[in-house]
C-alpha cells in the first residue's frame, strides 16, 4: 500500500502553500480511491470479525472513520481542505500512526486470535491485491523460492603437483 508515501507528503504539504496542498491532495484521493478506500472496506469485511478485543475493534473503526471523513474532505472540498494546513497534518499523522498500529499490533492480535482462519484468508489477500493498482499478488513461500535461482556450489580449485 502506498498509504505512508501517502502520508509523508501529506505531512510535507501542511508546512508548504496552497498550490502544493492542493496537489497533494489530489495525489492522497486518487490514491485513496484505487487503494487505501478499498483496502478499509477489505479489513472490516474480512479481519473484523477475527477481532477479539473491543478496543482493537473500536479503535480499528474510529481511525477508518476518521480517516474516510478528512479523505473526503480532500475529495469533495479540496480547495477549502488545501486552505487549511492543520488539516494535512492530521490526515498525513493519523493515515501514518494508523498504519504502523495495524502493522504492529492489530494484525499481530488477529494472527495470534486466529492463525486458522487468516490461512484460510489468504487466496482471498491474493485476489485482493491482484486486483489492485499497483499492487503485486503475493508468492507463497514456495512459489518465491522456485522463482529465485539456486546459488550455485562453488567448486574447489584444482590443484596441480
Amino acid at each position: 500500500m502506498r498509504g505512508l508515501i501517502q502520508a509523508r507528503n501529506l505531512q510535507r504539504a501542511a508546512e508548504m502553500g496552497q498550490a502544493e496542498r492542493i496537489r497533494a491532495a489530489e495525489d492522497f484521493v486518487a490514491v485513496w480511491r484505487a487503494e487505501i478506500r478499498e483496502h478499509f472496506d477489505d479489513e472490516e469485511r474480512l479481519l473484523l470479525p477475527l477481532t477479539r478485543s473491543p478496543e482493537l475493534h473500536r479503535r480499528l473503526l474510529d481511525e477508518h472513520g476518521e480517516l474516510r471523513r478528512l479523505a473526503a474532505r480532500c475529495e469533495f472540498e479540496p480547495c477549502t481542505a488545501a486552505s487549511d494546513p492543520a488539516m494535512f497534518r492530521r490526515l498525513g499523522t493519523l493515515l501514518h500512526d494508523h498504519i504502523r498500529w495495524e502493522e504492529r499490533e492489530f494484525f499481530e492480535a488477529v494472527q495470534r486470535d486466529h492463525p486458522e482462519a487468516l490461512a484460510e484468508l489468504m487466496s482471498e489477500a491474493g485476489h485482493i491485491e491482484a486486483r489492485r493498482p499497483g499492487s503485486r499478488a503475493r508468492m507463497s513461500l514456495t512459489e518465491e523460492c522456485r522463482a529465485v535461482p539456486p546459488t550455485p556450489t562453488p567448486t574447489p580449485p584444482r590443484r596441480t603437483t
